[in-house]
C-alpha cells in the first residue's frame, strides 16, 4: 500500500462520520491522545469534549504526531484535528497534508452539528470563536491544498469533488 494522505480538519465538518463510513479512512480523534480519559469512559466521547478537568496526557502532543505517522502507512486517508502544533510538525518535517476549513458563514451550522452530536456549550462556544480566530492564521501554513467547506457541505462532499475519495 502506498502512503496515505493527511487531511487536517476543523471541528464538526464530518471527520468522524467519514472514519466510520469507510474502512480505508481513519479519524484520529486527538482527545484520545491529549487527555488521560481514565474515569471518563462512561461519558460518551463527544460529551467529554470541553471537559478540561481531565488531566493532560504527558506524552501529548508527540504521541499524536507519532500516531498520525503510523496511520499514513495503514490507511488511504488519515483525518486529524486541526491543531497548530500538528501543522507545525508536518511542515517542519516536510510532510504533505491537506487542510479542510469551513467558510466563515458556517458558524450556525457548526453549532447545530455540535449540539446534535452531544457537545457541551463550552466546547461549542470555543469552536465558534476558533472559526474566526483560526481563519486569520491559515495563511501561515502551506498545505498541499486548502479544502474550503461551504456551510451546506461536509468534508466527504469536498473530498469527492477533489477526487481524494
Amino acid at each position: 500500500m502506498s502512503k496515505g494522505i493527511i487531511v487536517a480538519g476543523f471541528g464538526a465538518i464530518g471527520k468522524t462520520t467519514l472514519g466510520n463510513k469507510y474502512s480505508n479512512i481513519i479519524d484520529l480523534e486527538s482527545g484520545y491522545y491529549k487527555w488521560d480519559n481514565r474515569g471518563f469512559e462512561s461519558i460518551p466521547y463527544e460529551q467529554r469534549k470541553g471537559k478540561n478537568e481531565r488531566p493532560e496526557n504527558p506524552g501529548w502532543p508527540n504521541n499524536y504526531h507519532m500516531a498520525v505517522l503510523d496511520a499514513i502507512n495503514k490507511y488511504d486517508v488519515v483525518l486529524t484535528s486541526m491543531h497548530w502544533h500538528l501543522l507545525d510538525f508536518l511542515e517542519k518535517n516536510n510532510i504533505e497534508y491537506y487542510l479542510a476549513y469551513p467558510t466563515l458563514d458556517s458558524e450556525k451550522v457548526l453549532e447545530e452539528r455540535c449540539y446534535a452530536r452531544g457537545n457541551n456549550k463550552t466546547f461549542t462556544d470555543k469552536l465558534k470563536v476558533n472559526l474566526h480566530d483560526w481563519n486569520k492564521k491559515l495563511k501561515l501554513y502551506h498545505p498541499k491544498k486548502l479544502l474550503i467547506i461551504s456551510k451546506d457541505e461536509y468534508l466527504e462532499d469536498v473530498l469527492k469533488k477533489e477526487n481524494i475519495i
